[in-house]
């Protein structure tokens, strides 16, 4: 797996109101890359160059009950040690993250994210980013 680490920096919410009573939420997650630069990883075979990956990562509620941010870093280290310039490259120029790294990066940040969510959605009293599954009883005809 490219992506070894992550890094939290900022973990900011707000609750504006109260939710409606049987009234659909929508909660929409954002994630975004900041910036990218050269990150550095000492193990103890040595030094070794990777990606760091600057995110930050909104989520919003509709009607706006609530809203909150989370940033950090990723750290992502490529199969080939020459991709690391061949992404840092287009990023200075076309401030673009190539399609394999930014899915890469997305997934392991909602996996990561995901168990952080429903804590602060528990604690804040705010629906759950993802629906729970939930057991109907049905009327046996």
């Amino acid at each position: 797996m490219p992506v070894i680490g992550i890094n939290l920096t900022k973990i900011e919410f707000e609750k504006k109101g109260v939710p409606p009573i049987g009234g659909r939420i929508e909660v929409n997650l954002t994630p975004k890359v900041r910036d990218m630069r050269l990150g550095e990883i000492r193990s103890p075979t040595g030094r070794m160059n990777g990606v760091e990956i600057l995110f930050k990562y909104e989520i919003t509620y509709r009607p706006e009950i609530a809203e909150g941010l989370i940033e950090g870093a990723v750290m992502y280290l490529p199969q080939r040690r020459e991709d690391v310039d061949r992404i840092l490259d287009t990023w200075e120029v076309e401030r673009k993250v190539p399609p394999e790294v930014f899915a890469e990066v997305i997934n392991f940040l909602t996996a990561e994210i995901s168990p952080l969510l429903f804590v602060i959605a528990k604690e804040m009293r705010l629906p759950y980013h993802i629906p729970l599954p939930r057991v109907e009883i049905k009327p046996q005809g």
